[in-house]
Formats: structure tokens, sequence, C-alpha cells
């Protein structure tokens, strides 16, 4: 549970995977991969169901509508990888590096990161088709773009930087987050924050509509 939603994650028996180190062409189904290194790899068109990566180098790959489903990416290094078209379910992402990662025109549902980097990715059109949940992550000087995110919290984030471009956050719960610093005040419209989050929402619409702030009411000048 992260707060008051609930995320399904993968259910793995290590004693039904498969050892592999091979990086895959095709489908694949039931594996552990333990420490390969996968990096500047293609995969295109196919599946990873049901299996468990554990500290897989998969910098500056390429992925082009790949689906995964019910897996678990443990320390996985993404960074510099570029995804595209991809369909995540059911599959949990934890203590993975994806600075600079490009994830664009992907569908997500009951995924869980936790503990990730993604600072200075780029999300581009990306869809929470059900529960997503950002856990103790770091999105700094990270951009969002025209992504729809409605089912999402994002909790103990660090967002300092954090852009977002028309995007969709209504119903996404943002509390327990320091919003002062990230830009794109009206993605936020009909999102979920905490009382105490308020002054950083009046700063950051100061910054977005040039308000000039001054003390002391208006000097009345009468003749």
């Amino acid at each position: 549970m992260f707060g008051t939603l609930r995320v399904l994650i993968p259910d793995l028996d290590p004693r039904d995977l498969d050892a592999t180190a091979d990086p895959p062409d095709d489908d694949l189904d039931e594996a552990m991969v333990d420490g390969a290194d996968w990096s500047g790899r293609t995969l295109a068109g196919a599946g990873i169901r049901r299996s468990h990566l554990l500290g897989v180098t998969l910098t500056d790959a390429t992925w082009r509508n790949v689906r995964l489903y019910g897996c678990r990416f443990d320390r996985v290094d993404f960074s510099g990888s570029r995804l595209d078209g991809l369909t995540i379910e059911r599959c949990e992402f934890v203590g993975c590096r994806m600075t600079g990662v490009q994830l664009a025109d992907s569908t997500l549902k009951n995924v869980v990161f936790d503990d990730c980097r993604l600072d200075y990715a780029g999300l581009a059109d990306v869809r929470a088709s059900g529960p997503v949940a950002w856990a103790g992550c770091t999105l700094a000087n990270a951009v969002l773009t025209d992504c729809r995110l409605p089912a999402a919290v994002f909790a103990d984030c660090r967002l300092a930087g954090l852009e977002l471009n028309d995007c969709q956050l209504g119903g996404a719960d943002l509390r327990g987050n320091d919003l002062s610093g990230i830009s794109g005040l009206l993605s936020l419209r009909e999102a979920t924050v905490a009382a105490s989050q308020l002054g950083d929402l009046a700063a950051l619409a100061v910054r977005e509509l040039d308000i000039t702030v001054v003390e002391g009411p208006p000097v009345v000048s009468r003749g």
C-alpha cells in the first residue's frame, strides 16, 4: 500500500526461475538474470515475463515495443537507455539507476519504482492505466511531457528541478514531497496535496505567473 493506493507487485518464486546471462533476442520467460552486462543491446517486439533481473547493466540499451509483465528489476542500471512503446504491468523496480533514461509512448499498470534514480530522465506520453507508485525516488531535473498519471503516488521523492509539460496529474497523490522546486503548475490541476504543501504551491504560482510580491499595503496619495 502507498497511501490509499494498492499496487499489485510481482509474485515470483525463485524455484521457478531458470538462471541465464544471455541477452534475449526474443521472449524471456521465468528467468533469473544475475549480474549480466547487456549494455547497448537492442530488444524489439519481445516480452519479458515473470523474471528477476538483479544487478544487470542495461546502460544505453534500446528497447522498442517490449512487454514487461510480473518482473522484478533489482539494482538494474538503465542509465541512458531509450525505452519506446513499452507495456509494463505488475512490475517492481527497486534501487535501479535510471539517470537520463528516455521512456516514451508507454503504458504502466501496477508498477512500483522504489528508491530509484530518475534524475535527468525524460518521460513523454507515458500513461498510467492502473496504479503506479514512485517511493523514495530521485526525479531531480527530470522532464515529464504529455504524461497522464491519474492513479499515481509520489511519496518522499526528491523533485528539485522537475519539469511538467502539459501533463495530467488529476487524482495523483503528491503528499510528502517538497514541491517548491518543480515547474508546471497547471499540470497539478486536481492533484492531492497536504495543507503543509500550500506554501510550496504559492511559491510555484508566484514564480510561474510572474507575480510581484511587496511588503505592506499600497500607498495611497490623497490630493
